[in-house]
């Protein structure tokens, strides 16, 4: 019975023989025990909301165009959440409550625009669309600085540590603030900004460094026909949005497979040398995990890059055979040739990653097809 899901309400029990009661100073071993884990809370509610939506439909000048908008701004309350203040003085985690609040808003936009001049038909289509959401209370840990704090944030912000150029001499390594653990840092790696003033960086020196939600999309879609001959486009994007370089591959620019590095990256062709410490594009060469360059797994801003992207998703080009030459010469058959593609161009922020799938996924195919299609 899953105690974190529909059944949190539900108190189980398990058995555990690894370990025993304590006798005395030690734990007694292989005597069979019982715990609450986890603990339940018989008070667990639906999550609930407001909602409130507000929309217009408008057409004009005949039907030939047409436009729909909506706003929405929902507040959504007693969310499931641990709270961060609890400890765990009785060995246990505490269970979820229903104490979380959180804001959404946002807005679509629609414009469509068709029309007939004598035989040819057209029409092109735009839509957009935001989502904005703000963390409105949930029972954070105490933290000393008021941008270490998630309340009043957007949801899924990432924080990490502020990337401020590179270390160029040793010197200047050893009079400025480092992560504490490590000593092989050199001139190339990155260096961070100390801001609260410790000499020190650590997690205290985290802060917003952006969100990997998107908070607009947009699309076109336009095509015409005549005289037999269809064609359509559609493209499609995202702006304010940020993507993660968080893949060794790509924050090393190596391929690994175990102890074994193949192919590296262009992108390592940008890499920081005393020689070109002033144009420099990535840290020092390394292989092996260099955590420190990685921001120490704080994330840092240095490998933030702009989401933002512009596709050209579909595009398609028919010619319908004449109807009178179907019937002459193919027994009333209609007949339709076409060639047909997909994501065949790309405009993205950044060229290290497909802007709709992870690094390590298969990126989408570009894809060029063409048929005959029959009807009978």
């Amino acid at each position: 019975m899953d105690n974190s899901g529909y059944y949190g309400y539900r108190q189980t029990f398990s058995s555990n023989v690894a370990a025993g009661y304590p006798m005395g100073i030690n734990l007694g071993m292989g005597n069979l025990t019982t715990e609450n884990t986890p603990l339940a809370n018989p008070y667990l509610t639906w999550e609930k909301a407001y909602k409130l939506n507000v929309g217009v439909d408008l057409s004009l000048f005949d039907n030939r165009l047409k436009l729909t908008a909506d706003y929405y701004n929902d507040k959504y309350f007693d969310l499931l959440q641990n709270r961060g203040k609890s400890i765990q003085l009785i060995g246990q985690y505490y269970p979820s409550e229903n104490i979380g609040k959180v804001r959404r808003y946002g807005g679509e936009l629609s414009v469509t625009y068709q029309d007939r001049v004598s035989n040819f038909n057209y029409y092109i289509s735009a839509n957009w669309s935001c989502d904005q959401s703000k963390l409105l209370y949930m029972d954070e840990q105490y933290v000393p600085e008021e941008y270490l704090r998630q309340t009043g944030r957007p949801v899924g912000v990432m924080y990490g540590l502020v990337a401020d150029g590179f270390f160029t001499s040793k010197e200047e390594i050893e009079n400025s603030p480092v992560i504490e653990g490590f000593n092989n840092i050199q001139p190339g790696d990155i260096k961070y900004k100390d801001l609260n003033g410790d000499k020190v960086i650590n997690e205290f020196d985290r802060t917003v460094i952006g969100g990997d939600k998107p908070y607009s999309y947009f699309g076109i879609d336009l095509g015409f026909e005549w005289k037999g001959l269809e064609f359509s486009m559609l493209w499609q994007g995202a702006y304010n949005r940020d993507y993660y370089l968080g893949d060794v591959t790509l924050t090393e620019g190596f391929q690994q497979n175990g102890q074994f590095y193949g192919q590296a990256y262009e992108n390592m062709l940008g890499r920081w040398t005393p020689e070109t410490a002033e144009t420099a594009t990535f840290p020092r060469l390394t292989a092996g995990g260099n955590n420190y360059n990685r921001g120490n797994g704080w994330n840092s801003s240095f490998w933030l890059r702009s989401g933002n992207y512009i596709r050209l998703k579909n595009i398609s080009l028919g010619y319908n055979l004449p109807d009178s030459f179907c019937r002459n010469n193919l027994g009333g058959l209609r007949v339709k040739l076409f060639v047909n593609g997909q994501n065949l161009f790309t405009k993205s922020a950044c060229d290290l990653v497909d802007p709709e799938v992870s690094f390590t996924s298969y990126p989408l195919q570009r894809c060029i097809s063409t048929g005959i299609n029959i009807r009978f």
